[in-house]
């Protein structure tokens, strides 16, 4: 079987990225698979996830393309330019340099199925290219969001993704968006969540003696994620208890330093790096104690997951993809702490009076997990198990089925 992956993006650095990239690593483990895929990149990036003539590049910041890649979320961990704020011309450009991808990709490659990330407007021309093969396509909710607040460039340029064969959501949640707002049939949809990569986030063996509980953040320094907040709760934590630190990991630029810098103060337990590969995060990762999500909005939380696949302990908002990913069994103290959001408007934006209580609330509760950690810094076996049945070894299963028919 021949399988086409699609991503408007880069695939890294984003969640949408890494699933997209960790969904063609695991399909190599299964003979009789043969692998091509397309996607947006820059001259700044070396992809290397297949045989070079299995991979279609769209390069952006080039001549036929003079701007950044165009990205789902408004603030993305690279330079990007918004859908909302693209000129017809821009549009025009865009769509014919993946038109001349995909359709490369059908004369050479000639897919039986084509797995096509966000239910947004290359999902649509995936469907139109190619409308005798089966198209299967992943939401990640960011699209939905981005249909919800352009609701014009939806129904200008998004036509036939309710002719897609199956769509993959991240958990039952996203059912009824979709059908709500994409005209997609339920029938269709498939929730097949999501995983880690159980091959790069793993924890010690054995956790060294530390005399500071280290935290960490990695994400978007950006308001929607809850970030300026976690510093504010960080600095208040650190007035009632210097044997703690922070390191923050995300994308440094002109128009977030000053801010960061102000918000830190003169702390001397905050670091802040700029965004790392997904090995080197996972490497970070193991030397670290606790991580902290206090976003605003996601699709899943997945890098949590990742976290405890890590054998760190998690404070987070209550992300209902991510509750329902754990489960019952693994939402449980002793790994993570769960926070209430504030009012949310705007799908990712706090109401302003509400931000002092929600940093009280992380005050509380990373307080809560620092202490659990310095009486028994190792996670229970059990629970490591219990979590390694999160890992992309299952998920893949499920997709290959899919992908095979074999799973509706």
């Amino acid at each position: 079987m021949k399988v086409l992956h699609v991503l408007a993006q880069l695939p890294i650095k984003t969640g949408s990225g890494v699933y997209f990239t960790n969904v063609i690593e695991g399909l190599k483990e299964y003979e009789g698979i043969d692998q091509a895929c397309i996607y947006a990149v820059t001259d700044d990036y070396s992809i290397n996830i297949l045989d070079s003539e299995r991979q279609f590049e769209v390069l952006f910041e080039s001549e036929s393309l003079p701007f950044p890649i165009v990205g789902m979320s408004d603030i993305m961990p690279y330079p990007n330019t918004l859908y909302h704020d693209m000129t017809d011309e821009m549009y025009t450009q865009w769509k014919n340099e993946f038109l001349k991808q995909l359709h490369l990709a059908k004369e050479k490659f000639n897919p039986d199925v084509v797995l096509t990330h966000h239910l947004w407007i290359l999902s649509s021309m995936v469907r139109e290219i190619f409308p005798e093969k089966r198209v299967i396509a992943v939401c990640h909710n960011t699209d939905i969001r981005q249909a919800r607040k352009n609701k014009d460039l939806k129904d200008k340029y998004v036509h036939s993704l309710k002719d897609v064969d199956n769509v993959l959501a991240l958990s039952n949640m996203q059912f009824k968006d979709i059908e709500e707002v994409f005209g997609i049939c339920k029938e269709k949809i498939i929730d097949i969540g999501a995983g880690y990569n159980e091959k790069i986030f793993y924890p010690l063996e054995k956790y060294p003696e530390k005399e500071k509980v280290e935290l960490l953040y990695a994400g978007k320094f950006d308001d929607s994620k809850g970030f300026y907040e976690l510093i504010k709760a960080f600095n208040k934590l650190e007035e009632i208890d210097n044997r703690i630190t922070i390191d923050l990991i995300g994308n440094i630029n002109d128009q977030n330093k000053k801010r960061i810098e102000k918000e830190i103060g003169n702390s001397k337990n905050i670091k802040v790096y700029n965004t790392v590969s997904q090995k080197e995060l996972a490497d970070i990762m193991r030397t670290k104690d606790v991580f902290i999500l206090p976003s605003y909005f996601e699709g899943l939380g997945l890098i949590a997951v990742e976290a405890l696949g890590s054998g760190l302990r998690v404070v987070a908002t209550k992300i209902d993809g991510l509750i329902e990913l754990l489960g019952e069994e693994l939402n449980v103290d002793e790994i993570i702490e769960y926070v209430d959001m504030p009012v949310i408007y705007d799908t990712d934006k706090a109401v302003e009076q509400e931000k002092p209580a929600f940093v009280e609330r992380l005050v509380h509760k990373i307080g809560k997990m620092v202490e659990r950690t310095r009486k028994k810094r190792e996670i229970d076996k059990t629970l490591l198990e219990k979590i390694h049945t999160k890992s992309w070894k299952s998920k893949i299963e499920e997709i290959k089925d899919v992908l095979y028919g074999n799973l509706k």
